[in-house]
């Protein structure tokens, strides 16, 4: 084993020149004085409101940027897409709630709106003449849906079931399917799903109509959560053309975050709007209104989704 003469020389040299330096005395006055300068200048920056008010607004800076970058990333600013080319052709002073909470659009004392549920297997058995008796005039059932993971086709359990049981009870009916498609083949692939169920169903012709519904899965990790606006369309403009060229009308579900993920600007289809608020606060047409998830109708178990369809509103010269 060799020792390392050099490293204890360099030891021994550093502790030599620790023990010569000098350290001038500081009497027990001057350090007090110190003591007492630091204090006042700590206390005169706290007070200062120029120092005050410059970290206020640094930490407003702060926020913001925080806030801006927030919106990228969770995709829930509006964009230009908001602004659509028709607007909402309703006056929301004829808009009024009863006793139980249905909406009605009346204008000169006329009803102009139907309501409607949207159901599928979750609502499970269903009492369709119950549903009609309490004033629902209109069914959208869930014919289908895609897996958000796994990409999976399957049918509602309860589509047939609950297409019977609607017709039977004289409701018009349309279909909504939900979609996770990832690209223009895979929305063929859902329209043709529909197409088929359809035709197993005995059904050539629907009073309502075939809805597009693509949203985000819960926690953004769903397969089809990052698309492009133009993804988008062009994925909904595939499914709806598919279903068009069957003889069905089609329309586009979604509340605001999901319709946003489309340019609307150039979506010429129209729009089933989700929003649970008093009135839509949105500055496009839309055809049929989810208003809320917690209606109460004859029939259903527990809490169902309530919609108003304003088609006659819409097309009609006294909807002002």
């Amino acid at each position: 084993m060799i020792f390392n003469s050099s490293h204890k020389s360099k030891k021994t040299r550093n502790s030599t020149t620790r023990s010569k330096t000098k350290h001038t005395p500081v009497s027990a006055n001057a350090f007090k004085r110190k003591q007492q300068a630091m204090h006042t200048l700590g206390k005169n920056s706290k007070n200062n409101p120029i120092v005050t008010w410059g970290l206020i607004m640094l930490a407003i800076v702060f926020v913001l940027a925080l806030l801006q970058s927030c919106q990228g990333l969770f995709s829930l600013s509006f964009n230009n897409n908001w602004i659509v080319k028709n607007e909402v052709p309703y006056e929301w002073e004829n808009l009024s709630y009863d006793a139980t909470g249905r909406a009605h659009y009346i204008v000169d004392g006329e009803e102009l709106t139907r309501t409607g549920v949207d159901v599928s297997s979750h609502q499970g058995s269903i009492d369709w003449e119950s549903v009609a008796a309490d004033n629902i005039q209109f069914a959208m059932l869930r014919i289908g849906y895609r897996g958000s993971t796994e990409g999976g086709i399957r049918a509602d359990e309860l589509f047939e079931t609950n297409l019977k049981g609607a017709q039977s009870a004289g409701l018009d009916v349309g279909v909504y399917f939900f979609s996770q498609a990832i690209n223009v083949e895979e929305a063929r692939e859902e329209a043709a799903f529909v197409l088929q169920q359809l035709k197993e169903a005995g059904v050539t012709k629907l009073a309502l109509p075939v809805a597009f519904d693509l949203e985000p899965s819960p926690d953004y990790s769903g397969r089809a959560d990052n698309l492009s606006p133009a993804e988008t369309n062009a994925i909904a403009r595939a499914f709806c053309t598919t279903i068009q060229e069957a003889g069905y009308r089609v329309i586009v579900y979604g509340n605001k975050v999901d319709l946003n993920r489309f340019d609307l600007v150039s979506l010429d289809e129209p729009i089933w709007l989700a929003q649970y608020v008093d009135q839509p606060d949105v500055n496009f047409n839309f055809l049929i209104w989810q208003y809320t998830s917690t209606g109460q109708v004859d029939g259903i178990t527990g809490s169902v989704d309530l919609n108003l369809d304003f088609s006659a509103v819409s097309t009609s010269k006294g909807s002002k």
